[in-house]
């Protein structure tokens, strides 16, 4: 549930532009779209590529550091292509952040819908996107950047106030009917995401002191039971 930022205007948005006949915005450098050009799947792959590659760009540089043109390389297409798919870097970070975010709801959606167990629904939380960072490790390090160079837009605050909702939507009446400790739901969102992202982005440690990063079965099974277990007593669930 990492919190979720919109980053200033930098190195890669789109100056100025030129009227089509039609009357569209055409942004500098940009091809003229033909009639007929297909939209159907494979825009939808192009698409999909460019959010990928992005996501890889951002989580190894950050928004700073990361231009456009490096993004369209990784992706294999011309900057003009990129643009016609986001109109700038920033819509594509946004729409890589509504991603993330979408994938984590669906994750807690699934959980919700299997249980009403508090204790059970907090371990296969956590168990859940544990496993999530892990299959996508880009996610950990474009948190990393996130919490680094952060600041914050109208659109991070509502991601934060929906999660930070949700939180309180479960933890208030528990704690009234005092099936767990009173707990902040904002810090708590922030603890949980310092254990998951910190823990995820300890390979190095691992391999020094367990003999194996989370690649190892075993390793990785071992540090998720931690994780779990550290939630569930901050909570008085365990």
């Amino acid at each position: 549930m990492a919190t979720t930022r919109h980053a200033p205007a930098r190195a890669g948005r789109p100056r100025g532009g030129t009227r089509s006949k039609g009357g569209r915005a055409r942004l500098d450098g940009e091809v003229p779209r033909h009639a007929g050009r297909p939209a159907g799947a494979n825009g939808d792959l192009t698409r999909e590529r460019i959010l990928e590659k992005g996501l890889e760009a951002f989580a190894d540089f950050g928004f700073a550091g990361t231009s456009v043109r490096d993004i369209a390389k990784k992706a294999a297409i011309r900057v003009s292509t990129l643009y016609h798919y986001f109109p700038s870097k920033e819509a594509l970070w946004d729409e890589i952040q509504d991603k993330m975010q979408e994938e984590l709801r669906q994750v807690m959606l699934g959980i919700m819908s299997k249980s009403t167990d508090l204790r059970e629904i907090t371990r296969e939380a956590i168990g859940k996107l544990f496993d999530l960072y892990v299959k996508h490790s880009a996610y950990v390090r474009l948190g990393h950047h996130i919490y680094i160079e952060g600041d914050y837009n109208p659109a991070s605050r509502e991601r934060v106030s929906r999660w930070l909702g949700f939180m309180e939507g479960i933890m208030k009446p528990a704690e009234v009917q005092g099936r767990i400790k009173p707990v902040d739901p904002l810090l708590f969102i922030v603890t949980m995401d310092g254990l998951l992202h910190w823990h995820l982005a300890s390979d190095h440690f691992y391999r020094e002191h367990l003999g194996g990063d989370l690649s190892n079965p075993a390793v990785a099974a071992r540090v998720r039971e931690h994780v779990i277990q550290v939630v569930l007593r901050t909570v008085g669930l365990d």
